[in-house]
């Protein structure tokens, strides 16, 4: 009895190591995450082919030259155009068949937080959001994402 028992408090031990090697491994992994991102170098403006997430300020995805944004532009298909400012996005606007299709402008705190976003939609529709200093949504912004 009492070797099941030593047997159960080892298995739990070795189980909350586990666990919290996971946790660990998975820390580094979103710290390197985060600084290979900020490390990136950006021109003013870049063109890429997607975009991931519905957060602000959004991720640009598939990078593309300007040549290769041309073909799309020619073919109708869609792109995106990404604005920096000293390393940060300040604007997105997504190409469809020649047209806007959403348009983002983003403004930020000096912690690097998302301070405002100005989206503008395919018809024109204007919505403004503003995030506090820790980058939560204030409670009067417009729903939805666009």
């Amino acid at each position: 009895m009492n070797i099941l028992i030593s047997a159960i408090i080892l298995i739990g031990k070795i189980l909350i190591a586990v666990i919290g090697l996971i946790a660990v491994l998975v820390a580094v992994w979103f710290g390197w995450a985060a600084y290979v991102r900020a490390s990136i170098k950006h021109e003013p403006i870049e063109y890429y082919r997607g975009w991931d997430g519905y957060w602000h300020p959004i991720s640009l995805t598939h990078k593309i030259t300007k040549e290769e944004a041309d073909a799309y532009q020619a073919d109708g298909s869609v792109y995106l155009i990404g604005y920096y400012s000293e390393g940060r996005l300040t604007r997105v606007t997504k190409i469809l068949k020649g047209a806007v299709f959403f348009d983002f402008e983003y403004t930020y705190f000096p912690n690097g937080r998302c301070r405002t976003v100005k989206t503008t939609n395919a018809n024109g529709v204007v919505k403004v959001r503003e995030y506090d200093r820790r980058g939560r949504p204030l409670p009067d912004n417009p729903k939805g994402f666009w």
